[in-house]
């Protein structure tokens, strides 16, 4: 053969080996943006009801997120049964509110696939710098609430569960108020937490989903930022001398740092509502009575035994609705609640709650999360 030949031989050789690799290389890199595009959606579970709520929001279309109590159920007093471990093992991630307000999962925090995103996960708001909420620094009784990072939960029992003196999980609040969520500042920062715990499972390559998780949250954060800003103009009309939330336990105690409240604890005086010595009720009507206290708020209904009988004694009226405070009412959604709770605190004390222009963010809301 000659040189001209054999050198002509080589490079056609070459230049079919060239494109024969190229093929292979191209076949596996187009593979793999096909198994992102083609995945299958993830799976989650979301322990309580409100973050169940949450993680719809935000999450894709294609996963299935699977609420782990349902919302007749106290998450205090939680055992987890087979079906509810078998869930937790097999999901891809659980999220949850943490042991500071569901005592059982102390069990599971630590599992790689558990995402916290209640008060020990987030930097809670102290509303240093919160628009629209300036007025509320100097409201009475909250000097010491310019930092309340580690706010103190003072649950010897629990709203909602009639007077439950041995409550089970209340001790292991670890000191951490956990009901944050009443702050919708505060639940931006648990989405925040979700949206980038949802983005890990999502190929670099698959910027589609990337993006729509971005443009949920986004939308998350507007909603709430609008609820927000509902809340404060519904605050406006209660006289400022009326702003003061009585309630049995401090369940609403971030509620009344976020929007200029001064909130009460019965407890506070009162110590375990299983034994109503006289001084600790003369000192619960003292109290009543020198912060012009308009209506006491009940966190179920019928409401508590120590309720009632504060009312008939201080003869201030309970609230005609009750609020919640752990969590979802049995219809509706994260900002439903807060409507309703809103709507029951404002029309308590004076002042006029127009529900119907929160309606919009409502069905927006319920766009999300359905």
């Amino acid at each position: 053969m000659s040189i001209f030949k054999r050198l002509l031989t080589n490079k056609t050789g070459s230049r079919k080996s060239i494109i024969k690799n190229s093929v292979i290389a191209g076949t596996i890199i187009f593979s793999g943006f096909g198994q992102d595009v083609m995945a299958k959606g993830k799976s989650y579970v979301a322990v309580e009801p409100l973050v169940c709520d949450l993680v719809k929001s935000i999450a894709l279309p294609s996963d299935e997120v699977t609420c782990l109590v349902n919302r007749k159920q106290d998450v205090h007093d939680l055992k987890i049964n087979p079906r509810q471990a078998q869930l937790l093992n097999s999901a891809d991630k659980v999220f949850t509110l943490g042991k500071e307000m569901t005592p059982s999962m102390r069990n599971w925090e630590n599992n790689k696939n558990t995402v916290v995103v209640g008060v020990s996960a987030i930097d809670v708001d102290d509303h240093s710098d919160h628009g629209g909420h300036d007025d509320h620094s100097d409201h009475g009784g909250h000097d010491d609430h310019a930092e309340h990072s580690a706010k103190v939960d003072d649950h010897s029992d629990h709203g909602g569960h009639d007077d439950h003196s041995d409550h089970g999980g209340h001790d292991d609040h670890g000191g951490l108020d956990p009901h944050v969520w009443h702050d919708p500042q505060n639940i931006i920062k648990m989405g925040d937490l979700i949206s980038k715990s949802l983005k890990k499972d999502i190929s670099v390559f698959n910027r589609g989903d990337r993006k729509l998780i971005n443009e949920r949250f986004e939308k998350f954060d507007s909603i709430l930022e609008a609820l927000d800003s509902w809340i404060v103009k519904q605050v406006e009309s209660i006289p400022k001398e009326n702003r003061v939330i009585v309630s049995k336990h401090k369940a609403m105690e971030y509620y009344g740092d976020a929007f200029g409240f001064e909130s009460i604890s019965l407890l506070d005086f009162l110590g375990d509502s299983s034994s109503l010595r006289p001084d600790n009720i003369k000192s619960a009507l003292k109290e009543l009575k020198e912060d012009n206290v308009l209506a006491l708020f009940p966190e179920q209904k019928p409401a508590s035994k120590l309720l009632r009988n504060l009312s008939r004694q201080s003869s201030i009226p309970l609230a005609s609705n009750q609020i919640f405070v752990d969590g979802l009412m049995m219809d509706g959604n994260t900002v439903s609640v807060a409507v309703h709770n809103t709507c029951t605190i404002v029309d308590s004390l004076g002042g006029s709650c127009d529900k119907e222009s929160a309606s919009k963010i409502q069905s927006e809301w319920y766009k999300l999360s359905d």
